[in-house]
């Protein structure tokens, strides 16, 4: 399942690579054509959007993508995540089922599945996954992409 859920985020970034290249040579159209040929191969592969943290940055980073949701993610949540994340235990480059998340959404709940991979070269670091309905996994991207953008990235 591990493996199978990286080949399925490796094709939606190789998708979204390919839709870049094309949306800067191309013309709307054939980005549309191309992405429905990517996709249509299998339609169970859910949309996900990441980031990436330092451990000890965890609490500002949920903090920040909460900005997307009517009430902040709560600190017992982002706690459990903080605390699942840092588990010297967990392996190396390996993607964990962290957390599901019931957050309220444009006014109705909704869950984001969190997942993570956590590396330990120079620091703990994280790079969390999120998958959920496809409205509120594009509010999440759209608002990562912005953070970036500020810090100039």
């Amino acid at each position: 399942m591990k493996h199978l859920l990286g080949f399925l985020l490796f094709l939606l970034v190789m998708a979204g690579g390919v839709a870049a290249i094309v949306s800067v040579f191309g013309d709307e159209a054939r980005v549309i054509a191309l992405e429905q040929e990517a996709y249509a191969e299998d339609e169970d592969v859910p949309l996900a959007t990441s980031i990436d943290a330092d451990l000890v940055a965890i609490p500002e980073t949920f903090a920040m993508l909460s900005d997307v949701f009517d009430e902040p993610i709560s600190r017992k949540s982002v706690k459990q995540i903080h605390t699942r994340v840092a588990d010297p235990s967990l392996d190396e480059g390996i993607v964990y089922q962290i957390a599901e998340l019931d957050v309220s959404f444009e006014g109705r709940m909704t869950t984001i599945n969190v997942e993570a991979e956590v590396y330990r070269e120079d620091g703990t670091y994280v790079l969390f996954y999120f998958t959920g309905d496809e409205d509120v996994v594009l509010a999440l991207d759209e608002r990562i992409m912005a953070y970036y953008d500020e810090l100039g990235i």
